[in-house]
């Protein structure tokens, strides 16, 4: 019985304690598929001229956190970072990537800025400062501030509390290099860099010139003097501390720390400076409670008067107690010494949120608006903007806010004078698209102001660029309109999956849209020349891009019903935020998408409470199995005082043909584990519905995390029946990583209630069994099990002998691999283990020497394969494990006795039972491989007659495809008649790794996450895509398209064909006839 964790990646599934073998397996054609693949060349994915066709590739940012715009009116640019690490350039008119840069993992972008013609990133809390350039995305140059290495642990927590970064474009030439010149703060050290390459004119450690710890937060320049002002607090007390310096050589010429105001917060991100061009300079920030506002005259403090430079003010009643500060800045130069001209903020507090400023004369803050806080008490309802400067030289902000009933987002325009005028010059016109359902408030924004001309004037026009709730990106017009949208929320999907297409409304509208998009005879004839052309090299990159359009544009594959052979399907993705998509697979098309964190749950509370970690084919309780539909659960979990264990569930299934709710539960615990159920009419078990009914449940068990309970879902009769039925059957596993152990469970006996004969709806659930590695084991380092309901279309393997193996086939098999923890040079190594997930006896267990983890695997039918680094040889190694039962009375049975019984219907039927296992025969064979795995998946067909291909996600974010049959333990040295005749490929150490090998070709999918595999209806193929930050699809056939024609195939070319050869026969024949006759009468 499957289980799966929607809050944890750690738990795994067991399924049911036994299995049924040997009920009409026809041999027959498990024979005729082993002689057909026989012969038959390594299974590649696609030839070059293939690339393109029924492949595509789209490239995402992910959650937009900052951005800045340049470039001229027409070739107007965003340059974007995101949450994932990514740098990109968006094209204004279109919304295009025009180029992008992944950042590694773990180096997110702290602070992006436009600096002269350049583009600055400071990432990783300020240890790498880079420049880009607009145009192209190059790399113009790379510093890193700080190399120091942690020589403890103490020493590196005292680090990480160091998060103060700050980048100051100057705008000038300080140094007088004929460079302008930035100012940074990394670690506590400030230093004055050039634009040209980044190359420091000077360095100071700042924050060491105090003699207590000083956590540096902001750098500001004094526009009366030129110097250089460094504020922060101290560690222990959260005093205000300042540093002054020169601006030509860095010297510290005053410091001071205000040792009578205390408890301010230390966080450097909510710390606001307001510069004033008098010369005054005043930093502000909320106290380390949140409840009082604070104001450092910083010039009294450097004077010495420390006594009267603090002041502190409540907190605005309809803001509350503080919880996050942020100051308002620029993206370039100019607005960013505006803004600090204005010294702007946002508060985000308990009750609501506020833009608030600073005052250049006293530093007291003034409210400028208010807002509620969004629906979830977290986020303020008002996305607004870092500064700009507008052309007519006014500093502004921008406040996007989102009107639930109405589905619309209104932004407004706000002028902030350094004088303290504050103005609302421009409240847009209503923006359609913001319903909670399609994409949530927006979370953050930024504005672009620009010129245009009405009535003869140049008026200034704003363009902003909004993050909703669903991690979208999009650029709002003047005038209510939306110019384009990016679906950013692909980027973040956790679970993806393949979903059937609605069939067509009618036999005749089927034909008439097959009609509607074939390619005439010359687009067919066209094509077939530049595939012979392209096939024998000989086509330029023009027509390879003609023959990809060719491909593309024209055929089947783009319709938006089903077909079939089971080509064209959808891609469901869901991100932990609640964005579910559906992308037509034939070009990556979204056909419908329903934002389930926007708008509120079953109970009225908001939904972006919830995090959504899990989606399932689902069939809706009582829903006819004749009626033609496709549906999902999706599960998401939330934090609540009053549910079982602190955290509800929300279960909502969703109709994938329109994306509309159907149904929507709220469940008062945290459903850790979801157990499927059989049901009557459950095509799971007779396999009348194919590969759709074998994957889809109406009824499960979902058990409590914190309760030891196990509810059935949803709350029908028809649920409670099943779970009934099969609650002596029912069992599963966890993996706990942290205590090194896997652990077993299962329900306690539960009675029907004897007065009104109903089935329990919840049972209690034990612990059945435990397996617990030492230390001298290893920790666990990788895991894999079986997926539900697997497709296996023969129990036996004919040897060239003619005689038998049999495949043992138990879906309770898991593999474990461990390895000890710290292990010295020459003493590392990786202990496979494979275990029975209902019984927890280890069925088998080997030792690799010189070996460490981490261990990717895959289980499939009767073997496992697994990837890890041998240490000795410096290399990557695969082994494969196959097993068989090897009982008394299957040992040396003979494939024609098997035949006869198979044909004449006089098959024994065996119930083989986890409680009872058989002697098991285990092979084993290892080998070495060049790609560096970091993930493992099988392809599966439609009925398991194609043969298997281990797909591998690599380092590099590339999927490459290994034929199953260079992973078989059974590979000779030296091949005998029999094995030659068995089709067994010759042993050698490495496993080959074809140019054509490589399923996602050219492309990377960046920050590669998962990959997810589905039968097409057609035996031959399986559809793949590939999903991080990217998305990747493609058609593979890991046998080859034993079974079909190419979709190019012209009919009427072979007609065509055939009528002129038989007419050159003809006309040949009667030439050959004359000629003949004229030789003989000579």
């Amino acid at each position: 019985r499957a289980s799966t964790a929607p809050a944890s990646s750690e738990t795994m599934t067991a399924r049911s304690t036994s299995i049924r073998m040997g009920a009409r397996t026809s041999l027959v054609w498990c024979l005729l598929a082993m002689l057909a693949l026989a012969g038959v060349a390594p299974a590649y994915s696609m030839h070059e001229d293939q690339a393109g066709a029924y492949d595509w590739h789209k490239s995402f940012l992910g959650e937009a956190t900052q951005a800045a715009f340049a470039g001229s009116k027409q070739n107007m640019r965003a340059f974007v970072s995101t949450e994932q690490g990514a740098i990109g350039a968006i094209e204004f008119k279109t919304g295009n990537l025009v180029w992008r840069h992944v950042l590694e993992d773990g180096d997110v972008v702290d602070r992006l800025l436009i600096a002269g013609r350049q583009l600055l990133t400071v990432s990783s809390g300020g240890k790498y400062l880079r420049s880009w350039s607009m145009r192209d995305g190059s790399l113009l140059w790379e510093l890193v501030t700080y190399t120091a290495a942690a020589p403890s642990a103490d020493a590196k927590a005292e680090r990480d509390k160091d998060r103060g970064v700050d980048v100051l474009p100057l705008g000038a030439d300080v140094d007088g290099d004929g460079d302008e010149d930035l100012l940074t703060l990394s670690r506590g050290d400030v230093a004055l860099r050039s634009l040209a390459e980044g190359v420091a004119a000077w360095s100071a450690e700042a924050a060491a010139a105090f003699d207590e710890t000083v956590r540096l937060h902001r750098v500001a320049r004094v526009p009366s003097t030129g110097t250089f002002i460094a504020f922060g607090v101290t560690e222990d007390d959260g005093a205000p501390a300042a540093i002054e310096m020169d601006p030509k050589t860095g010297e510290v010429t005053r410091k001071a720390i205000a040792t009578g105001a205390v408890g301010l917060s230390d966080c450097p991100r909510g710390t606001t400076l307001a510069v004033g061009a008098d010369g005054n300079v005043f930093a502000s920030g909320v106290t380390a409670d949140g409840a009082k506002t604070y104001a450092v005259d910083v010039a009294k403090l450097l004077s010495g008067k420390t006594r009267g430079a603090v002041s502190f003010a409540p907190v605005a009643e309809d803001v509350g107690s503080i919880v996050r500060a942020r100051p308002v800045r620029g993206a370039d130069a100019a607005s960013d010494e505006a803004a600090a001209g204005s010294g702007a903020c946002v508060l985000v507090g308990s009750v609501g949120c506020a833009l608030a400023r600073a005052s250049t004369r006293d530093g007291k803050l003034e409210y400028v608006r208010t807002w509620p806080l969004a629906p979830g008490g977290r986020e303020c309802s008002a996305a607004v903007s870092s500064a700009f400067t507008s052309p007519d030289a006014v500093v502004g902000v921008g406040a996007v806010t989102t009107d639930a009933d109405a589905g619309v987002a209104v932004v407004e325009i706000l002028t902030l004078d350094p004088t303290g005028a504050v103005e609302a010059v421009r409240v847009g016109k209503p923006v359609e698209g913001f319903a909670p359902s399609d994409r949530g408030v927006a979370a953050r924004a930024w504005i672009n102001a620009y010129l245009v001309k009405r009535d003869g004037a140049d008026v200034v026009a704003y363009r902003p660029l909004v993050v909703s709730a669903d991690a979208r990106l999009s650029l709002l017009g003047e005038r209510g309109k939306m110019l384009w949208s990016r679906e950013e929320s692909l980027a973040l999907a956790d679970e993806v999956m393949f979903a059937r297409l609605p069939p067509p409304k009618t036999a005749a509208a089927a034909k008439a849209d097959d009609l509607r998009v074939r390619p005439s005879f010359g687009e067919s004839l066209r094509t077939q020349v530049l595939a012979v052309k392209a096939r024998i090299k000989r086509a330029t990159a023009d027509e390879m891009a003609e023959l990809t359009g060719l491909r593309r544009g024209r055929g089947a594959k783009l319709l938006p019903t089903r077909d079939a052979n089971g080509f064209r399907r959808q891609i469901i993705a869901l991100s932990p935020a609640g964005a579910l998509t559906s992308l037509h697979n034939g070009d990556g098309r979204v056909l419908w998408r329903n934002f389930l964190g926007g708008g509120v749950d079953a109970k009225g509370e908001p939904a972006s409470a919830y995090t959504y970690a899990a989606v399932y084919r689902w069939r809706p309780s009582g829903t006819d199995e004749s009626r033609d539909g496709e549906h999902a659960l999706v599960m998401g979990t939330a934090t609540d005082a009053d549910a079982s264990g602190g955290t509800k569930t929300r279960a909502v299934v969703v109709d994938l043909y329109t994306g509309e709710i159907e149904s929507d539960v709220v469940l008062p615990f945290k459903a850790a584990h979801v157990l499927p159920l059989r049901t009557p009419g459950d095509g799971r078990h007779d396999g009348t519905n194919g590969e759709h009914a074998s994957s889809s449940a109406s009824a499960a068990l979902l058990v409590d995390a914190a309760g030891w309970t196990a509810h059935a879902f949803p709350a029908t009769s028809e649920a409670r029946d099943a779970a009934y039925a099969d609650r002596a059957r029912i069992s599963y596993y966890t993996v706990d990583q942290e205590r090194n152990e896997l652990r077993g469970y299962g329900l306690l006996p539960a009675s029907v209630d004897k007065a009104t004969g109903e089935a329990p709806a919840s049972y209690r659930v034990a612990q059945t069994w435990s397996q617990r590695f030492p230390p001298e084991v290893g920790q666990i380092v990788g895991y894999a099990a079986k997926p539900a309901n697997e497709i296996v279309h023969s129990w036996t393997r004919v040897l060239g002998d003619r005689s038998t193996l049999f495949k043992y086939l138990s879906p309770n098999v898991v593999f474990v691999a461990t390895a000890p923890k710290d292990a010295p040079a020459g003493q590392s190594s990786v202990t496979a283990h494979l275990i029975d997930a209902a019984t927890g006896r280890v069925l088998y267990r080997v030792r690799h020497a010189d070996a460490r983890g981490p261990v990717n695997a895959v289980v499939c039918e009767n073997w496992v394969a697994y990837h890890y680094f041998n240490t000795k040889a410096g290399r990557y190694a695969m082994s494969v494990l196959e097993m068989f039962d090897d009982a008394e009375h299957r040992k040396g049975a003979a494939v024609g006795e098997l035949m006869w019984s198979s044909l004449v219907g006089d098959n024994e039927t065996e119930t083989v039972s986890s409680l009872a296992p058989p002697p098991l025969r285990i092979m084993g064979q290892s080998y070495y491989v060049r790609p560096a795995a970091t993930m493992m998946a099988t392809t599966y067909s439609a009925q398991g007659v194609t043969g298997h291909q281990v797909l591998m996600g690599t380092a590099t974010d590339q999927v490459v495809a290994l034929d199953k049959r260079w992973l078989d333990p059974r590979r000779p040295t030296k091949p005998t008649k029999d094995d030659q005749e068995e089709g067994l490929i010759p042993y050698t150490e490495v496993l080959p790794v074809f140019p054509q090998s490589w399923v996602t070709t050219r492309h990377q999918v960046a920050k590669l996450q998962g990959i997810v595999t589905s039968p097409a209806s057609l035996e031959s193929t399986v559809l793949f895509v590939a999903h991080g930050l990217d998305f990747f699809f493609t058609r593979l056939h890991p046998s080859r398209s034993y079974d079909m024609l190419d979709e190019e195939f012209s009919y009427l070319l072979l007609v065509v064909t055939m009528v002129a050869l038989a007419a050159g026969a003809f006309v040949t024949q009667g030439l050959a006839y004359k000629k003949d006759m004229e030789k003989r009468w000579r």
